[in-house]
This record gives C-alpha cells, sequence and structure tokens, in this order.
C-alpha cells in the first residue's frame, strides 16, 4: 500500500457532503432554538438567521466540488436527481398549497421548515436515478 493511496474526502465525497449536510441541518437547528428561545433584539435576530446560511453555502460548495470532481455517471445521477427534484417540489408544494386552502390555512404543516423535505425528496430522486444505471 503507498503512502498516497490513503483513502481521502476526494475519494469518497459522500462523507464530506454528509458532513456538510450535516453541519448545515445543525445550523440550522442551532439558529432556531435560539431565535425561538432567546428573541434576540433586532439585527441580532437577522445575524442568527444568516449563521444556516452560510452553512448552506458551504454544503452546496462541497456538492459542487464532489460533482466536478466525479466521472461522468456519478455527474449523470446527480444531474437526472435534481432534474427529477425541482419538478417533484414544485408538485409537492402545490399540493400542500391546495390542501391548505380549503382547510382556512390549518393544514398544520411548519411551512417555515418545509425545507426539510428536499433534501429528502433530492435523496429519494437520487435513489430512482442511480437504479437506472445499476
Amino acid at each position: 500500500m503507498h503512502a498516497n493511496s490513503a483513502i481521502s474526502p476526494a475519494t469518497h465525497p459522500a462523507r464530506g457532503i454528509f458532513a456538510a449536510g450535516a453541519l448545515w441541518v445543525v445550523a440550522y437547528l442551532v439558529a432556531l432554538s435560539v431565535l425561538d428561545a432567546l428573541k434576540p433584539p433586532e439585527h441580532w435576530d437577522l445575524a442568527v438567521a444568516c449563521i444556516p446560511i452560510l452553512a448552506f453555502y458551504g454544503f452546496v460548495w462541497v456538492v459542487q466540488r464532489a460533482i466536478r470532481g466525479a466521472d461522468e455517471l456519478p455527474r449523470r445521477i446527480h444531474l437526472e436527481a435534481l432534474a427529477m427534484a425541482f419538478p417533484t417540489t414544485m408538485l409537492v408544494l402545490m399540493l400542500l398549497g391546495l390542501l391548505d386552502g380549503p382547510l382556512g390555512g390549518r393544514l398544520g404543516l411548519p411551512l417555515r421548515d418545509l425545507w426539510l423535505a428536499l433534501p429528502v425528496l433530492y435523496a429519494i430522486c437520487y435513489a430512482v436515478a442511480g437504479h437506472r444505471y445499476r
């Protein structure tokens, strides 16, 4: 085994993507907790709300690097998953909007947290896209 053959993040980009995604979700939960529990004064609430935005930018950067460094097939799977995830997200949001209308806005879903469904939808679409190439 050569010294350069050690496993690196470039060899297994899924680890870096998972770590960046976990950091993003933790940053969101921390910011949400601080905003709800501490009710920071004006301008500080904006600063706290920006924390998960910075973490999300880091997540996007890690994913972008992983996709750029990927071979043609993983790149194609990611792009196909994104192509499926976007209209699927639109469909879910349309459905929730239609369901919320007759209920007078009492659907009971925290629409503020609806973005949490998006990584799940992407993961499902990624699995479907990946299955086509196996």
